[in-house]
Parts: C-alpha cells; sequence; structure tokens
C-alpha cells in the first residue's frame, strides 16, 4: 500500500539511476581535458618539484655537482558543494498534481542540471584563463606570455599564449612556439607524447574540419593548391578535436578562442569529493517530500603546462 511514511521509496534507487541516467547520457566535455581525482581530504594541495636538470660532466675520484631542487607554486583545490532540491506537498500528491508517472522527468532534469554544473565549472577555468578570472599557481594569467621559469629564475620566463584565429598557418605556428616554450623548471624541454586535445567553440567548426580533415590534402584558403600537412605524414603533433559548447560566448568563453591541451600531463585537474548522489525524505512537520541532489567538487589548473591558448584575434 502506497501510504506517506513509505511513498518516498518509491523515488530512490530507481530516481537516482534517472538522475545518474542523465547525469551521464552526453559525453562530459571536461573530461576531455580535464583529470578527474577522487579524494576524501578537505583540501587537495599539488605542488611541484623540479628534477635536477642535465647532468653534469664529472672528474674520476670527484663527486660532482651537488643538485637542489627548486620548489614549484603550490595549488589548493578546496571542493565546494552544489546541490538542487526538489519538493512536493502532502497536497500535490493527494490531488495527483505530480504523478508517479511524471517522477522520471523531475529526476532526469536534475541530473542534467548536475551535468550542466560541472560543465560550467570547468569551462570557467579556460575561458577566464586570458584574464584575472583563472590565474596560474606562478601569479600569471593561466594563458600568459611571461610565466617565470621558476621562483627563484624569475628573469626567464616562458609563453603559453597563442595568437591569432584558427587556422592552417597559425596552428603551425603554435607548434613552433610549443617547440620554444615547453621547459620544465630546470630549463629542460617537455616532450609532447600522446594526443594533444585541441579545445573549440561551436563556432568554429569548419575552420578546424577543414584543416583536420583527412581529405584536406590541399590547405584551406589558397590559391596555389599548397599541401595541408596536418593530415598524413606531414602531421607533427596527434591531434585530437574536441568542440565544447561551454567554451562558447554563451557561457563566458568566446566564439574564436581555441586551445592545445596536454591532458597527459595532469595538470588540468577535477578534484571529486562527493561524487553526484540522490536521496529523498518526508518532512512530517512542513508535509512535503523531499528529493535532493548533491555533489561536492572543485576544479582548476595547477600549473599553466597545461597547455597553450589563444583568444582567436
Amino acid at each position: 500500500m502506497n501510504i506517506r511514511d513509505t511513498h518516498t521509496a518509491l523515488y530512490t534507487p530507481i530516481y537516482d539511476n534517472f538522475m545518474l541516467g542523465t547525469f551521464s547520457e552526453l559525453t562530459q566535455q571536461c573530461n576531455e581535458f580535464f583529470v578527474p581525482v577522487d579524494d576524501n581530504t578537505k583540501d587537495y594541495l599539488v605542488d611541484d618539484i623540479s628534477g635536477t636538470g642535465t647532468w653534469d660532466e664529472t672528474n674520476e675520484a670527484e663527486a660532482g655537482e651537488t643538485e637542489d631542487p627548486v620548489l614549484g607554486y603550490p595549488k589548493t583545490y578546496t571542493p565546494l558543494k552544489y546541490t538542487k532540491t526538489i519538493q512536493v506537498s502532502y497536497e500535490a500528491q493527494d490531488d495527483d498534481e505530480y504523478a508517479l508517472l511524471k517522477r522520471d522527468t523531475e529526476a532526469q532534469q536534475m541530473g542534467r542540471g548536475a551535468r550542466d554544473r560541472v560543465e560550467r565549472l570547468t569551462s570557467s577555468v579556460m575561458n577566464g584563463g586570458f584574464a584575472a578570472t583563472t590565474n596560474s599557481p606562478d601569479g600569471q594569467y593561466l594563458w600568459d606570455s611571461d610565466h617565470p621559469k621558476n621562483r627563484d629564475e624569475t628573469g626567464t620566463t616562458y609563453s603559453n599564449l597563442l595568437s591569432g584565429a584558427f587556422s592552417h598557418d597559425n596552428l603551425e605556428l603554435a607548434e613552433t612556439q610549443i617547440t620554444n616554450n615547453f621547459y620544465d623548471m630546470k630549463g629542460i624541454p617537455i616532450s609532447v607524447t600522446g594526443q594533444i586535445v585541441l579545445g573549440y567553440p561551436p563556432a568554429l567548426r569548419g575552420a578546424v574540419k577543414r584543416v583536420l580533415n583527412e581529405r584536406a590534402l590541399e590547405r584551406p584558403g589558397t590559391a596555389n593548391r599548397d599541401i595541408n600537412r596536418f593530415v598524413g605524414a606531414g602531421t607533427v603533433y596527434d591531434y585530437k578535436p574536441v568542440e565544447w559548447t561551454y567554451l562558447n560566448s554563451t557561457f563566458g568563453g568566446s566564439n574564436t578562442a581555441w586551445y592545445m591541451i596536454c591532458k597527459n600531463l595532469g595538470y588540468g585537474k577535477i578534484i571529486w569529493r562527493q561524487r553526484p548522489s540522490y536521496k529523498s525524505w518526508t518532512d512530517d512537520n512542513l508535509e512535503v517530500y523531499n528529493f535532493k541532489g548533491r555533489m561536492r567538487l572543485a576544479a582548476g589548473a595547477d600549473n599553466w603546462r597545461m597547455g597553450f591558448a589563444s583568444t582567436g584575434t
């Protein structure tokens, strides 16, 4: 018998599955750029320490030079709580305003809202990297032209701020800039292995497709039938193009900005303290049924070496 004390049991775990199903019904593009980390501490602290630098030539019977590692710039992730609650009065249920058959719709919408929050939170890290909205732990903008080599050698700087609209030529220039600026804290070149995630908003779909399409043997926009070196044997890096709606201007991003993210280095993170969950309970005093979704997470970049980016202008 469906009485008030047992009514909410009908909503879980069935509706928990509805909520989690819509949370993951679409591919969460943030996972293409950020590494998810499950952690049970209050604060998640990240701090780099340099390697030993290149080895020194040492004479026979000599101990050689002693190297002092250099500390990086610490980054603390503090997960915040995000929730959404639905309440249904006893009277609404009595009058069948919200029939049980309609409850799955509200649970599904709750899951979509959770996914939206995660996508907005992570995309804001990249969207805000051209201004003070998102700073690198070294105190510079995440995408900037003067990141210090390390805290002891601030006179040597590197740039991960690309320039120009997305195009064949500017992608070629970007590769050169990566080669000239991708160094660790001791000045040793960082080898780009694995895929570079090429992130872009929907407005750049055509431009990206024209440059990276395997059939685009000629460079787009040229009249002399120049070779497109980003297909076939001419490709230097393995690009994974990822279109992300949350990078466009509607969500605080830009319709022209584009990103080259080295996800395999792990410098962009989503710290999960509590994955999305769905609970329900009855409040006999207020005479309402409560249905609540809850999650705790933080997102950010703990090193500018997360990647390179251009405003597209």
